[in-house]
């Protein structure tokens, strides 16, 4: 909360006892405004109390917008304190579409994309004209591209996970939160469609990592192909490529088991040694997760039974296929 008590209008705005007054006034008269927050600054709140409590939520809204954080942005405090004033706009515009609005017209501003006469923020005398000139169609795309790059950065920040592999063909990781998964999904090499690291993925992390970990796996030289990523859950028997079409139901001969062992030969293996070797950080890692953190034995004799033909599999596997064909072609062309 520091931040914000630093950052918001609330100093300049109680400098001023008229406009002290004023805005309280808008805020009783706003039918819009948290009545929790009412309650909690009691019966009678003061109009410094009242001020705070609007400029507190004013920064909340401003730093959480789909382009990044404004809270520090002082003249969009002023307009948006200007705006709550002249009753043009109340705490559900400002809450509701304004924070994002600010956003995107800052985020055009500071990449050069806007028009000259959409350059000009002191024309804007309300939110909604704000938002028309941000929704129009020249400027929707790159607007998207920035809300996309602005959220994967902000998960990149916020994302936590235990390391196991790293080098020069493969990164192999345990996620411990929402971020490490979107991230994954959606960062390098091809996007996923792991429900995990979804929009909505969230939710479908809290309930799956609950009863048991997933291994994230990428295989650095393929990392553009849907087999170059994949995503283990061995409770709930998934063991899936970037696009989750690798199962007999699409067609395929050999199940994920088998297709993972002649991708990525030995690496099952060693993943189930790095998993061993960081037990104890993946147990209490998860304690946020299930009371007592994750069980990493009885993972690993999930892998182990669920995924025998991979775990079995040895890079030597590799150089004997491949020595086979060798043989084979040198055969056919003799």
């Amino acid at each position: 909360m520091k931040k914000i008590v630093e950052a918001n209008a609330a100093k300049n705005i109680l400098k001023d006892p008229r406009m002290t007054k004023m805005l309280a006034l808008a805020v009783k008269h706003d039918h819009t405004f948290p009545p929790n927050v009412l309650a909690k600054l009691g019966p009678r709140p003061t109009d410094e109390a009242l001020v705070q409590a609007w400029s507190d939520l004013m920064d909340k809204t401003l730093a959480n917008t789909n382009y990044g954080d404004l809270s520090r942005e002082g003249k969009f405090d002023s307009w948006l304190t200007k705006l709550y004033l002249n009753h043009v706009n109340d705490y559900e515009d400002i809450n509701g579409e304004g924070g994002d609005a600010l956003g995107a017209w800052k985020a055009l501003s500071t990449r050069g994309l806007l028009d000259p006469v959409d350059q000009d923020f002191n024309r804007f005398a309300s939110i909604a004209k704000l938002i028309a000139v941000t929704r129009k169609e020249k400027y929707r795309q790159a607007l998207r591209k920035i809300a996309d790059a602005e959220k994967l950065a902000s998960m990149k920040r916020d994302s936590r996970q235990v390391v196991l592999i790293n080098n020069d063909r493969y990164y192999v990781a345990v996620p411990l939160n929402y971020g490490s998964c979107y991230t994954f999904n959606n960062s390098d090499g091809i996007q996923a469609s792991f429900c995990t690291g979804s929009s909505s993925g969230l939710s479908w992390f809290e309930r799956y990592s609950k009863d048991g970990p997933m291994v994230d796996i990428l295989d650095k030289q393929n990392m553009n192909n849907k087999e170059g990523k994949w995503q283990m859950h061995t409770a709930t028997r998934q063991l899936n490529n970037a696009l989750q079409d690798n199962n007999r139901g699409y067609g395929h001969s050999e199940t994920p088991d088998q297709q993972f062992a002649r991708l990525f030969p030995g690496l099952m293996r060693e993943i189930v040694a790095k998993l061993a070797s960081h037990a104890e950080e993946l147990k209490n890692g998860s304690k946020d997760i299930t009371r007592d953190g994750w069980n990493i034995p009885e993972e690993i004799e999930r892998i182990k039974s669920r995924y025998p033909v991979a775990y079995a599999s040895t890079e030597g596997d590799a150089e004997e296929e491949k020595g086979d064909l060798d043989h084979l072609l040198g055969r056919e062309r003799g």
